[in-house]
């Protein structure tokens, strides 16, 4: 499905850079034509005439701060909170509990498919997604003609103690700490399974007769995830903290885990891309020995990274 890039979107003619000295010298100059006489005054900053037009300049500013916000309040990459849901409604679409501005957001752009029943491989995303804000990617596909597979990545969250170390190790990677992580009684994201609730929850929705068209079988399945340790040391001449170097290159490395999805395969050029950076000679990549190729319903997640360095002499 080819969704437009919102962050890739230059900004809006409508929204003007705000300058209160600019301001400030457009009203003296505009004064100082209509009676040059003041010319001596407005270039005393203690008279109460340029203190007067100060104020009006920071109340004009204030205006014009409002006009900006109203105008990005009606514009999907910057509308947010409140004004995000009523471009939603639009589109038949509400906030599911817990949703952030950022999954609303992404569920607005393909909002439009919701307006027939599911057919394409971008409307059966949006009524999969609509399910749960818990569901974070759907991949969609047709394995023969005639029957639509609907792939899960969903979370789900369970105490500490039912999370296996490998499945708690997935769950970071691929939806962060839970918000009780550390809290009296520690929860922990997993992936879900095809036996969880989440998924039921799915089928019975893309199962609807207002969705499903005639004569198609719907599969709905979950994630295959790929697990990717990644093992690095990092070559630096003496001087720099090598420890400071691989905490910076764990945090790039981190940056690439998060954009994780469907289909993308995650090759050692971009760790290797993410491992180097200021003060780093030359990165020595251990594993993954080869690149991790995605395929339908398979996405990578680096469940583990260990970085050392080494400090060489040119």
């Amino acid at each position: 499905m080819s969704v437009i890039d919102l962050v890739s979107l230059p900004p809006p003619g409508v929204v003007e850079a705000l300058d209160f000295e600019a301001v400030l010298a457009d009203l003296k100059a505009d004064l100082q034509a209509r009676a040059p006489e003041l010319a001596p005054v407005l270039a005393l900053e203690s008279e109460p005439l340029v203190k007067l037009l100060e104020v009006a300049a920071w109340r004009e500013m204030v205006l014009r701060a409002r006009i900006n916000d109203a105008a990005r309040a009606v514009m999907l990459p910057w509308a947010a909170g409140a004004d995000l849901d009523n471009l939603a409604a639009r589109y038949d679409l509400v906030r599911l509990p817990g949703e952030d501005d950022e999954r609303l957001r992404a569920r607005v752009l393909i909002g439009y498919h919701a307006l027939s029943a599911a057919g394409s491989a971008a409307s059966w995303r949006l009524r999969a997604m609509s399910v749960s804000a818990d569901i974070r990617q759907v991949d969609v596909w047709a394995d023969r003609p005639g029957r639509v597979k609907v792939c899960l990545l969903a979370r789900v969250a369970q105490p500490l103690y039912a999370v296996s170390a490998d499945d708690e190790a997935i769950g970071v990677a691929l939806f962060g700490r839970h918000p009780q992580h550390d809290g009296a009684q520690p929860m922990r994201w997993r992936v879900a399974q095809a036996s969880d609730a989440i998924v039921a929850q799915v089928a019975q929705a893309l199962l609807a007769e207002d969705v499903r068209p005639l004569s198609v079988e719907v599969d709905v399945t979950v994630a295959r995830v790929l697990p990717v340790a990644v093992r690095a040391t990092l070559i630096h001449p003496p001087g720099p903290d090598g420890a400071t170097l691989a905490q910076a290159a764990r945090v790039r490395v981190m940056a690439l885990a998060a954009q994780a999805a469907f289909r993308v395969d995650l090759t050692r050029a971009q760790l290797i891309a993410a491992l180097m950076g200021d003060g780093v000679r030359d990165v020595l990549l251990h594993a993954p020995a080869q690149d991790v190729p995605a395929g339908l319903g398979e996405i990578p997640a680096i469940t583990d990274i260990i970085i050392e360095t080494e400090a060489r002499r040119d």
